[in-house]
Formats: structure tokens, C-alpha cells, sequence
């Protein structure tokens, strides 16, 4: 059998790195560059690395959130431990601005 994760090999590090999407929603009333800069902000706190940033752009939603029907869209790589990506997710919650977000291991 082949192993998937190549992470387990490092057992001095203590900890295993993970390679997280995250997909947030902002409104379409926030800056953009101030929405990058505030999700890049919240990630390196949590001490999780940015590895590449996708701008989607604004678009049209399926349906309304908090009465709005356009979002703009980023979506990010990073890397982290899985205790740093679960306070980004609590951080994420209790952000007002933000919309949506989904943040899944790959």
C-alpha cells in the first residue's frame, strides 16, 4: 500500500502540517485588498502559512446572505497545524464582516 500523507515522517516536529482551502465571502462593499490583507492577517496570527492566494472576484450568489445578493470571493491555500486551523475557524465565526466561509483539509 502507498502512503498518502508524507507529513508523518517527521516525528521530531511534535506536530503534523496540514494543507487546508479555505473559501471565504466577503460583501461587495468591503475593499478588496482590505479583505486579502484582513484573511492573510487572521491566518498568520494563528501562525498558519499562506501558500497561495486565488482571487475569484465578485460574484452573483445563489441566494441572499445577511440581504446580500453579491459577494466577493477569495480563495487561499495554507498550511498549518490542525490546532492553529481550528482557532482560524473560531476566529472566522466570529468575524461580522464575512459572509460565508469553508475551510476544508486537501
Amino acid at each position: 500500500m502507498k502512503k498518502t500523507k508524507t507529513t508523518e515522517t517527521k516525528p521530531s516536529m511534535g506536530s503534523t502540517l496540514n494543507k487546508y482551502e479555505l473559501v471565504v465571502i466577503y460583501p461587495v462593499s468591503e475593499n478588496e485588498i482590505g479583505a486579502e490583507k484582513a484573511i492573510t492577517e487572521k491566518c498568520k496570527k494563528r501562525a498558519l502559512k499562506v501558500a497561495e492566494v486565488d482571487k475569484w472576484g465578485t460574484k452573483t450568489m445563489a441566494y441572499e446572505i445577511k440581504k446580500q445578493s453579491r459577494g466577493y470571493y477569495l480563495k487561499l491555500t495554507i498550511e498549518g497545524a490542525p490546532s492553529a486551523a481550528k482557532e482560524l475557524e473560531r476566529d472566522l465565526q466570529m468575524d461580522d464582516k464575512l459572509l460565508r466561509y469553508l475551510l476544508i483539509r486537501i
